[in-house]
């Protein structure tokens, strides 16, 4: 809490002012604070920082369960579709097939296909499972 926000809370109980300091009675300061403190604002604002806290541990939780992979693609793939898969890139029912020469066409391979599934992931499934 910053120095304006304390300002606010304590206004009410103000007793004098020295100059630019405010004199609060404290046994007045202790009520106000402990009337804040069983209100429902409070209560709601608990509530709301624990309903927060508990839905971003639960979304960095997925998080970390799927990290997403970023590299980087040439743009001839970026918007590859399943009908457009390079020679050698097959999927039937229950069956992803590749072929390739060297280790270097394999990468560019698997790369079309997945960017071709992320790209179109209904046919991917349909074809996928049929």
């Amino acid at each position: 809490m910053g120095p304006r926000r304390a300002q606010q809370i304590m206004a009410p109980c103000i007793a004098a002012t020295l100059g630019n300091a405010a004199v609060a009675d404290r046994d007045s300061l202790v009520a106000h604070l402990e009337r804040l403190a069983a209100g429902d604002d409070v209560q709601y604002e608990l509530r709301r920082r624990q309903r927060f806290a508990a839905t971003y541990a639960r979304l960095r939780e997925e998080r970390l369960r799927q990290p997403q992979v970023l590299i980087a693609a040439p743009s001839s793939v970026e918007r590859l579709r399943l009908a457009d898969l390079p020679d050698g890139v097959a999927v039937t029912s229950g069956r992803i097939t590749i072929t390739f020469s060297d280790p270097t066409e394999a990468l560019e391979k698997l790369l079309a296909l997945a960017m071709a599934i992320g790209n179109d992931r209904d046919q991917f499934e349909a074809l996928a499972a049929s």
